[in-house]
Formats: C-alpha cells, structure tokens, sequence
C-alpha cells in the first residue's frame, strides 16, 4: 500500500461521496445525505468555494479516506474511510489535518458530531484522540468538542 495524503479538491466530491457510501458504521444513502444533512455533491461544491476544507488519503491513485471540516463555526463535518482500510491511521491522520486547520482559523474549541454508541468504533476512536463529549445531543448524535491545546506547535495542515 502506497498511502498519500493532500487537500481536496471540487473534482475529488465524487470519489467522496463513494468513500461516505462505502462505510459500514454510520451508513447513508445518498438520499439521506441530501434529506438530513443538506449534503449534495452541488452543495459540497459550493461550500468547497466558500468555507469548508478537506483532506483526503489515496491509496495508489485511489480515494480511500476523507475529512472535511468548516471554518465558519469550527465542525469537523466528517471523517470517512473506506471500510477495508479502517484501523491502519488513515482517520487520525486525515482528522488531524482538519483539526490543525481549524485551529488555525482562529477556533480555540472545535466540534462534530458522533454517534453515542459505545459499540461503534468512532465513540473510542474520538475519545481516544482528546475529543470529550458535552452531554449535548443534536438528533441523535452527541455533541464532541475538543480545546486548542495551548503552548503545542501546529502541525503542517498542508
């Protein structure tokens, strides 16, 4: 495997709509993308112009992992990687990426929401890297935040 790693770009939202598909944990349709979330490869690309950025890990040319976060109000939109491809650091690669950059945006505290499962992968995945959980709940997903850490250099968000 020949794993690298770069910012998104309007022609990869296709190849990040196929990696969201893919997962097995929190999985959506296309519709629900649309329904719940407001999420459609036309609004991807409008807000890509604006406000949001993300990061994606190929795999020989292919995408297999992705993040997204939005600098307007500090939320890590998504982390998705591809389910063959889970538990090899794609995602805490990919969610530091999108942390670093929002912490550069001048956000001392950040946020996403996650699901509160404790049987799910992402309720330690999350926890494991920092995150703590705020007893919100939007829906049903929980809400997570996570502090600037003061004093530690960023890492490069490039």
């Amino acid at each position: 495997m020949n794993f690298s790693y770069r910012q998104m770009q309007i022609v990869d939202i296709p190849a990040a709509f196929a990696v969201r598909l893919s997962t097995v944990e929190n999985a959506v349709t296309l519709e629900e993308m649309e329904d719940d979330y407001g999420v459609t490869p036309q609004s991807l690309s409008m807000a890509m112009r604006s406000h949001v950025r993300g990061w994606l890990c190929e795999d020989s040319g292919q995408v297999v992992g992705f993040a997204m976060g939005d600098r307007l109000n500090g939320e890590v939109q998504v982390v998705a990687v591809r389910p063959e491809y889970e538990g090899r650091g794609i995602g805490k690669n990919l969610l530091t990426r999108v942390q670093t950059w929002l912490f550069s945006e001048s956000h001392e505290e950040i946020w996403l929401l996650a699901n509160p499962d404790s049987n799910t992968r992402a309720h330690g995945f999350y926890r494991k890297l920092g995150w703590q959980a705020t007893g919100k709940r939007r829906d049903s997903d929980e809400v997570m935040k996570l502090r600037k850490a003061v004093g530690k250099p960023a890492a490069d968000s490039h």
